[in-house]
């Protein structure tokens, strides 16, 4: 459907925007009443879009990391909607397991969601990929309350939103190697090379899939990303797995 209303080139500002950074500064903040130990904040500059990106990372004393990302965007400019707003993160390869609270067992969208019901799912980075045709978007899911990505030993990472619940995925590709780029190309699943990570992605919002009329119509307007300030919070603290000692 991205296709099918040009948007490889109506939101070609978006894929891979610049970002200039302009200043990181660490810190340490200090207090018997806080569990924070380090801050670090990173600003950064997207001339293509007209927009500031800052990132915030507040590391606290049990290994959490508390994420703050945040975009202010200029009034006066016109750009695009965007099709994606959030983080991703490579973790090794091995971190393909998943629990989860949200929406599933199978893939949904901001769009397509209603007939998956919210509750706790055990799954892997494999079969999050659903083989389409052509490659394309696969494995999200909506209205997620917490995820754990770990290994076969339970060793890994829990994400919870403290802002509002998000859209999760792990996949062993690479978002990139899943794009088509400026037109399609009549690849197939089978073709696309797998991805040396787990390439979990953190998302605040995603655009709907569309397809009201199955090809070339925008997504309802309910489920567009507009041009805008948007701002999103989530803490990863580590999952050890308790050794019983004899």
């Amino acid at each position: 459907n991205d296709m099918g209303f040009g948007a490889p080139q109506k939101m070609a500002a978006w894929h891979h925007p610049e970002l200039k950074l302009e200043s990181i500064t660490p810190g340490i903040v200090k207090g018997k009443d806080t569990n924070e130990g380090a801050i670090v904040m990173a600003s950064y500059d997207m001339p293509a879009v007209k927009a500031k990106l800052s990132l915030t990372y507040r590391l606290q004393k049990d290994g959490t990391i508390v994420v703050n990302m945040a975009m202010k965007t200029d009034p006066t400019a016109k750009v695009s909607d965007m099709l994606r707003f959030g983080m991703v993160l490579q973790m090794p390869y091995e971190m393909g397991n998943i629990q989860y609270f949200g929406r599933g067992p199978i893939e949904n969208y901001s769009d397509r969601k209603q007939s998956e019901r919210i509750g706790i799912y055990s799954q892997t980075a494999d079969n999050q990929f659903f083989p389409y045709i052509r490659p394309q978007e696969t494995g999200s899911k909506q209205d997620v309350q917490w995820w754990e990505q770990t290994n076969a030993g339970g060793v890994g990472l829990r994400f919870v939103p403290l802002t509002t619940s998000f859209g999760m995925s792990a996949l062993h590709y690479a978002i990139d190697d899943l794009d088509e780029g400026l037109e399609k190309h009549q690849r197939h699943s089978y073709q696309v090379k797998k991805s040396p990570y787990t390439n979990v992605c953190i998302d605040y919002r995603q655009a709907g899939l569309g397809g009201t009329n199955s090809w070339g119509q925008l997504p309802l307007e309910p489920y567009r990303i507009h041009y805008g300030d948007m701002e999103y919070e989530f803490s990863m603290s580590p999952i050890q797995k308790l050794v019983a000692m004899e």
